[in-house]
């Protein structure tokens, strides 16, 4: 589709403001980084990981809402956070932190833009479960796949945010700036996880999450990881990845990246069906 010849200037000067550090990109809250370093010893309490939660009730009550419509499925007792932490686990604990404070960062105002925004939230949370639970079943690390997918979009996030607050009222038409996102908010992406502090590994998916080789041989294994995970995604949707003008991944890299973990197209199926219950739970506790 044709660019709008009032969307290109519009574009062109954020992107200008992008490369000279004039669009800021948002602080990690105190929280999450308080979080991030607890996790990092491993002879944290589960009473500091609780006292430090309790600083914002809000997520207090998503982290119950999640806890609890597990256990609720099960038919136990509704449990509280020390219960829930202690079942789950600190790493994960602070995935869903991570999950509910991408979710939240960037507020788009403009309705014709909230149904993308809403998109990239819905695959972000999918493409995430889905990495983590491939992940595990290759007994690799689960947190690091998770945050992966995650945020491999969170270019996309940020650039629809940018170009909604920074147009001064003359935002193009979303179509027309999808066009703007897909070519650069994978790089955009990489300095949004830099400014957050995140790792090599997952700023190298990050950057070139959308290539058709693994970045580094290193992030390869990690990189075939989303590959799949990213079908599994549009599978959990049913929706496309927005970030691509065609659908992702192809189906030659896709076969090329089950093979590389001995799983078949029947098998990613059963991975799918298996946590379509857990994103359910997880979008009605951590998104909407």
């Amino acid at each position: 589709m044709p660019t709008e010849k009032r969307a290109v200037p519009v574009l062109s000067r954020i992107l200008l403001q992008l490369q000279r550090g004039e669009i800021q990109i948002p602080s990690m809250p105190t929280l999450v980084t308080d979080l991030r370093a607890l996790i990092a010893h491993t002879d944290s309490k589960i009473e500091a990981i609780v006292s430090l939660l309790e600083r914002d009730q809000a997520l207090v009550a998503r982290v119950l809402q999640l806890g609890r419509s597990a256990s609720m499925a099960r038919g136990g007792k509704p449990p509280d956070l020390p219960s829930i932490i202690n079942r789950v686990g600190f790493r994960q604990i602070s995935s869903v932190v991570e999950t509910v404070w991408a979710n939240g960062c960037f507020q788009i105002p403009d309705p014709r833009y909230r149904p993308y925004a809403a998109r990239l939230s819905r695959h972000a949370l999918a493409r995430a479960l889905c990495m983590r639970a491939l992940a595990e079943q290759q007994r690799m690390d689960g947190f690091s796949a998770y945050l992966g997918g995650l945020f491999a979009d969170v270019g996309a996030s940020f650039l629809l945010w940018a170009i909604v607050d920074k147009s001064r009222g003359q935002a193009p038409e979303p179509e027309d700036a999808l066009v703007f996102i897909r070519e650069h908010h994978e790089t955009v992406g990489g300095a949004v996880l830099k400014r957050w502090g995140h790792t090599e590994l997952v700023m190298a998916l990050v950057r070139r999450h959308h290539a058709l080789a693994a970045p580094t041989p290193a992030a390869a294994p990690f990189w075939n990881l989303l590959v799949v995970a990213s079908q599994m995604a549009r599978d959990l949707t049913r929706e496309e990845d927005v970030t691509v003008a065609a659908p992702w991944p192809p189906a030659e890299l896709l076969e090329r990246c089950e093979a590389a973990f001995g799983l078949s197209p029947e098998q990613r199926a059963q991975h799918v069906a298996k946590l379509e219950e857990e994103y359910a739970a997880a979008r009605a506790a951590l998104i909407e």
